[in-house]
């Protein structure tokens, strides 16, 4: 099997995963789950009109006759007659032939009369200014933020549907890498078991397990059989590439695993896999830490990206800093890099076995082969912990 570009890449890992499933949730208990279907309004915002400032509601020309109060929760009385004036705070409900609210700075009051100079703005909020009831306020696949909560809760919201998390299963393969300790000559430490649950909790998966491999087939092949069919997916981290010790390729092969994808036309990360076995996706990471990251939002991020219903959403945009030259080779160049004054600009540190780099950066810039201007923008890709949840 032939590499494929990193866009097709991207668009095969969008089909990988099965259908997801919904669940319906109490709006409080929503933060960070993402829509399964659009959210509306249920009630026009305001549903009244209502007063925008804490003032004096008045009805006609000045100087007005006060009336009464009008307190904040209560019903409003049901017209208020020209010349008359009452007292009223912000958000109460505004009577039938009101005409403006006068705030109270900007008014005298004498012998039970307000007085004020006339003034463009009314500051009455109008019923509906907001939204009204059918008013799409979130659409599928946005994640629940703060702001979004109180927003559906302002507009009658009690409850949402939300996707169902896919649940992953994670192997670390390697009879190099130690979880423990320094490592000594031939011995490396585990970095990508300790943050890969944190990764894809944060692309919106649940890690259900990590389990360490060693070098054997028999013992790989047990793993990925035991965790085909019980999870959404399975994540195996090295054992990609062609040396005589990475055996993932082969015990797929072995198990009759179709394979999707073997090698992506990108740097780094290069000899990433993606396959199905008994229907249930396999992504191969390289052993590489920084390769690893790449294939993560490669191929693990396009799946999540369609399993929550946004796959049709375009990447974002930055401007890029300064230019980056043609590629030696037809591929994508993924750069780590932070947005700065000027535009985005790669950092150091960023060879394929370092992490030092993306840990202090704001994401990929994706350079296409034919390289970029300085000030051209191209797509990219935050870190989960910048990922805006609204781009369309």
């Amino acid at each position: 099997m032939t590499e494929v570009s990193w866009w097709q890449a991207r668009a095969l890992a969008g089909e990988a995963m099965g259908d997801s499933s919904g669940e319906e949730v109490p709006l409080a208990n929503a933060l960070g789950r993402t829509l399964a279907s659009d959210a509306v309004a249920l009630t026009d915002l305001p549903g009244f009109p209502t007063a925008a400032m804490d003032g004096w509601v008045v009805c006609g020309s000045g100087p007005w006759t006060i009336v009464g109060t009008i307190d904040t929760g209560a019903s409003s009385v049901s017209h208020l007659d020209a010349g008359k004036a009452m007292r009223i705070g912000t958000g109460g409900a505004v009577p039938a032939g009101a005409t403006a609210v006068v705030p109270f700075e900007a008014a005298t009051v004498t012998d039970s009369r307000v007085i004020a100079d006339a003034s463009d703005r009314t500051h009455i909020r109008v019923q509906g200014e907001e939204c009204v009831v059918g008013d799409v306020l979130a659409h599928r696949g946005d994640v629940i933020n703060p702001a979004l909560m109180g927003s559906l809760s302002a507009a009658g919201v009690d409850d949402v549907a939300v996707v169902q998390r896919p649940w992953i299963s994670v192997l670390i393969l390697g009879d190099e890498v130690i979880r423990a300790g320094v490592p000594t000559t031939g011995q490396v430490r585990d970095a990508l078991g300790v943050q890969l649950p944190g990764w894809i909790h944060m692309l919106g998966g649940d890690v259900v397990s990590v389990r360490t491999c060693t070098d054997d087939p028999q013992e790989l092949a047990d793993a990925l059989r035991s965790a085909s069919g019980e999870v959404d997916m399975t994540v195996a981290t090295g054992g990609t590439a062609r040396g005589h010790r990475d055996f993932l390729r082969s015990t797929l092969e072995a198990l009759r695993a179709t394979i999707i994808v073997d090698g992506v036309a990108v740097r780094p990360g290069h000899p990433m896999m993606l396959a199905t076995l008994d229907g249930t996706p396999v992504v191969g990471l390289p052993g590489n830490p920084l390769s690893a990251l790449v294939a993560t939002v490669t191929l693990i991020q396009p799946s999540f990206d369609a399993w929550f219903g946004r796959a049709q959403r375009d990447l974002p945009k930055v401007a890029m800093a300064e230019g980056v030259a043609p590629s030696s080779r037809p591929l994508t160049r993924l750069m780590v890099g932070r947005r700065e004054l000027g535009g985005f600009r790669q950092v150091e540190r960023v060879s394929s076995a370092m992490l030092r780099g993306i840990a202090h950066a704001d994401g990929w810039a994706v350079v296409p082969p034919q390289g970029v201007h300085a000030h051209d923008a191209v797509p990219w890709i935050p870190v989960p912990w910048m990922r805006r949840t609204d781009d369309r």
